[in-house]
């Protein structure tokens, strides 16, 4: 299918994943394109009656050499191409994942939506054919300017350079749809985290024999939390049926806290997303045109700080946090099914039952990591005097959620394989995963086969 995007509002998390992730193409539907070009028209109406003005990267440069109002030649010449941006470090990092380009490609459209970057009509289908191939590589490493101009430059000069008009370029390359594309990305992985996170600490419950009072659905109204009543209905759904021992006393804390550590993670991914719709809608150039619809008779031209998006660092921060905090629950609950007299140590000999936390504590020590905090960064003297690390801010939150996951593919596999030696029937919603966890994984994996057999595990997981 082909999504057609008509006004801002239709690009939102769902547009993301069709475009983003399931690789659909975008066109602009034709009354879009036709509100492009009539606001393009009074764009340039409006240039040319303030051409002596002093209108950031239209009739100046950029940066340091906005002071001085270009000539009507000089100002054709810049106007032909993308703002210079310093070099993408090529050879610091990874390239960022296609998904995530491509999110940022479809952010980038909601400027134009708007009316905000008044470019011209082939100018936004053509942005839109982008989205039809593989897009130019951006490197991870070097982008914390304020804005997204550096990641901006690396992936839209080559099929721009040299063929815009007045104000096109800093429409194209300034403002922060790179920062909407990263949250985008962060949110919609975590949310399909959700599902396995609920299925495997259901199971490691059954291993831990966890008694039905600690699910109860009066602690749901008790802790007056609609996130964590959530949790704990889903826990009575997953575990409802099946035979297993119940413990006759409470569980471990790592057992009791779950429903509400996940609760409160819910909480966090529900203010994520909600961030990430509004920041996927908003407009976010420097400069922004305002029609004269809005601004009679021809319009404004307003400089502001639209590049710099204050939603996206400190929630993918936060995201972050929450998955490491995770981490930490699940490695507490691995270790707890892995140690005699009740764990999996009474049942695996030696090293089958040492590998595992061995593992755990070098993925929760980086998870941990990656929830350092981040700040607003300095910069340089003159204009570009802060940063913007969203991009950073992603990577940890990135980091600290596959470091979760792998935790997740530990905890599955104690937990199968405990309530298999015990030969307990787990509950009808939890037996597909315990097959299946057993196919990748058997009992009495050799040692040496234990790296390929987890990647199934994890694969699996991954898929549901």
């Amino acid at each position: 299918m082909t999504l057609e995007l008509s006004e801002p509002a239709d690009v939102d998390l769902e547009a993301v994943r069709r475009v983003a992730r399931a690789g659909e193409p975008v066109r602009l539907a034709p009354a879009a394109l036709a509100a492009i070009g009539r606001r393009r028209a009074e764009f340039v109406a409006f240039v040319e009656a303030h051409a002596g003005d002093h209108l950031y990267g239209i009739t100046t440069k950029h940066d340091v050499a906005a002071r001085t109002v270009l000539d009507d030649a000089a100002r054709a010449e810049f106007g032909r191409l993308l703002p210079p941006t310093p070099p993408s470090p090529s050879t610091l990092g990874p390239a960022l994942p296609e998904r995530v380009t491509r999110a940022a490609v479809l952010a980038r459209l909601t400027d134009i939506l708007h009316g905000t970057a008044a470019i011209r009509a082939e100018t936004a289908a053509r942005l839109t054919t982008l989205l039809d191939g593989p897009l130019p590589a951006v490197p991870e490493g070097g982008n914390g300017d304020p804005g997204d101009v550096v990641a901006l430059g690396r992936l839209l000069r080559p099929a721009f350079q040299g063929t815009l008009e007045v104000g096109e370029g800093m429409a194209l390359i300034n403002g922060s749809p790179m920062a909407s594309g990263v949250l985008a990305d962060a949110v919609l992985s975590g949310r399909d985290r959700i599902a396995r996170l609920e299925q495997v600490l259901a199971l490691a419950a059954v291993a831990a024999c966890l008694p039905d009072m600690h699910v109860d659905a009066q602690l749901g109204v008790l802790w007056g939390d609609p996130h964590q009543e959530r949790v704990l209905a889903r826990y009575r759904e997953l575990l409802a049926g099946g035979t297993w021992p119940r413990r006759a006393y409470q569980a471990p804390v790592s057992f009791r806290s779950a429903p509400r550590v996940l609760g409160g993670v819910l909480r966090t991914l529900a203010h994520a997303q909600d961030a990430a719709t509004t920041t996927l809608r908003a407009a976010s150039n420097n400069p922004v045109f305002v029609g004269p619809d809005l601004r009679p008779p021809l319009g404004a031209v307003l400089s502001n700080g639209g590049y710099h998006n204050p939603l996206v660092s400190p929630t993918l921060g936060a995201l972050a946090h929450a998955w490491a905090d995770l981490a930490q629950l699940v490695t507490a609950q691995l270790n707890r099914l892995t140690d005699p007299p009740d764990g999996i140590a009474a049942h695996e000999t030696e090293p089958r039952t040492s590998l595992f936390p061995m593992t755990a504590s070098g993925w929760a020590e980086q998870a941990r990591a990656a929830a350092a905090p981040g700040l607003v960064g300095l910069g340089r003297s003159g204009q570009t005097d802060t940063s913007t690390p969203d991009v950073l801010a992603w990577r940890r939150a990135t980091d600290a959620g596959a470091a979760l996951d792998a935790l997740l593919g530990l905890l599955a596999v104690t937990a199968t394989h405990l309530v298999t030696r015990r030969g307990d029937t787990p509950p009808p919603a939890l037996a597909g995963l315990r097959d299946a966890v057993l196919e990748c994984y058997p009992l009495d994996t050799p040692p040496l086969d234990v790296a390929e057999a987890l990647d199934a595990v994890l694969a699996h997981l991954a898929a549901r």
